[in-house]
C-alpha cells in the first residue's frame, strides 16, 4: 500500500510540473467548444462575407449551380429565411464586400468580365450605400483588391496591383478622389489588409521567391513596417476582433501534410491575444486560399472560409476567449 501511495504521489508531482512548465509558454493550443456550422444554406456558394455592427450579413456568392462568373453581393438577415440579391451586375463580378463602421453601406471589388489581359480581370473599388443601393466607383484600377475600412470610416485601404506579383498598399477617401500609396510597390503578393483601432494596418505578404506568407504590421502615418509573424509555416488573413484585443488568422502551423496529396483546406484558424501574446487554436480544415476570417459584432463568434462540404462556403464557430 505504501509503495502504491508513493507511486501515486510521484504521478501527481509529475503532472503538476507538466502543467506549470507548459503554462509558461505563450502558445496554448485548444480547440473551440463548438462544432463549426455552415453560415448559410447549402443552396448558395459563398466566397466571402462581412458582419455589420447591427448584425446584418453581406456576402459575395451565387445560387448553387449558376455560372461561376455570376458572383454578386447579397444581403442576409438572420431572422429571415432567404438572402436578398443586392447587385445584379450582368458583365460585372462583385467581390469582397466590407461594411462601413457605421453600417451606412459597403465597399467592394468589381471586376469586368468583358475584357482580360495577362494580369487577369480588371478590377476597382466601389462604394454601395445602404439601403438606397446608390453606387460610386472609388478607384480606377485596373487591378485593385481587398478593400478594408479605417476605424473612423473616412478612408479605405486596399491592395493595388502593378503587374504580375507586384503589389502595394494604397488608400482612398470614402468619396473617392486621389489614391495614395502607403507602401512601395514590391515583388510580392500583398493581400487582406485590416485597419485596427490601434491605428495600425495588419496585412499578408507572400514572398515571390520563397512562396511563404507572413503577417506584417504597418504604421500608415510614419510608413514604418514590422514583421508580426513569419517563420517556416504559412500565416495569412489577419483580422482584429471588434474591440481590438484579439487577432484571428489562418496558418499551416501544427498540420502534418502528406507529400503529393492535394488538401484544399490545409489551414488552421488561430487567435492571438495581443495583450498577453497567447495563441489559441480554434479549428482545423480552413482554406488558405479564400476569404479572411470575420468576427461577429460581439466578438463571440468567428466565420471562416472552407471547402469542407466540397463547395465554397463560410462556416461559423463560437469563440469564448479562453
Amino acid at each position: 500500500m505504501f509503495q502504491c501511495l508513493k507511486h501515486m504521489h510521484k504521478q501527481v508531482i509529475v503532472s503538476l510540473l507538466f502543467l506549470i512548465f507548459f503554462s509558461s509558454y505563450s502558445f496554448l493550443p485548444g480547440f473551440a467548444q463548438s462544432k463549426p456550422e455552415r453560415l448559410l444554406s447549402e443552396d448558395y456558394d459563398v466566397w466571402s462575407c462581412d458582419w455589420s455592427s447591427t448584425g446584418r450579413l453581406v456576402f459575395s456568392g451565387k445560387p448553387k449551380g449558376e455560372n461561376g462568373m455570376a458572383l454578386r453581393v447579397w444581403l442576409y438577415n438572420f431572422n429571415k429565411k432567404d438572402p436578398i440579391p443586392w447587385t445584379g451586375t450582368g458583365s460585372l463580378i462583385d467581390l469582397s464586400p466590407k461594411w462601413a463602421p457605421d453600417g451606412s453601406g459597403v465597399v467592394m471589388i468589381r471586376r469586368r468580365v468583358t475584357s482580360t489581359d495577362t494580369q487577369g480581370l480588371p478590377s476597382a473599388v466601389w462604394w454601395k450605400a445602404f439601403p438606397s443601393g446608390e453606387g460610386l466607383q472609388l478607384t480606377s484600377g485596373p487591378w485593385d483588391a481587398d478593400p478594408a475600412w479605417a476605424p473612423d470610416g473616412k478612408k479605405v485601404v486596399f491592395v493595388r496591383g502593378d503587374g504580375p506579383n507586384r503589389t502595394a498598399l494604397a488608400v482612398v477617401g470614402r468619396d473617392g478622389g486621389k489614391v495614395k500609396n502607403l507602401t512601395p510597390v514590391s515583388e510580392a503578393v500583398i493581400s487582406t489588409p485590416c485597419w485596427g483601432k490601434d491605428g495600425r494596418i495588419y496585412f499578408t505578404r507572400i514572398e515571390r521567391k520563397t512562396g511563404k506568407s507572413g503577417i506584417y504590421v504597418l504604421n500608415p502615418t510614419t510608413g514604418q513596417e514590422r514583421v508580426l509573424l513569419r517563420d517556416e509555416d504559412d500565416h495569412r488573413f489577419p483580422v482584429l476582433s471588434p474591440q481590438g484585443r484579439y487577432l484571428a488568422y489562418v496558418s499551416t502551423r501544427g498540420l502534418a501534410v502528406k507529400e503529393n496529396k492535394l488538401i484544399m483546406d490545409r489551414g488552421v484558424l488561430y487567435v492571438r491575444d495581443l495583450k498577453t501574446g497567447r495563441e489559441h487554436k480554434v479549428t482545423e480544415g480552413v482554406s488558405m486560399n479564400g476569404a479572411p476570417p470575420v468576427w461577429s459584432p460581439d466578438g463571440k463568434k468567428l466565420v471562416f472560409f472552407s471547402f469542407r462540404s466540397k463547395r465554397p462556403a463560410m462556416w461559423v464557430v463560437k469563440w469564448d476567449g479562453k
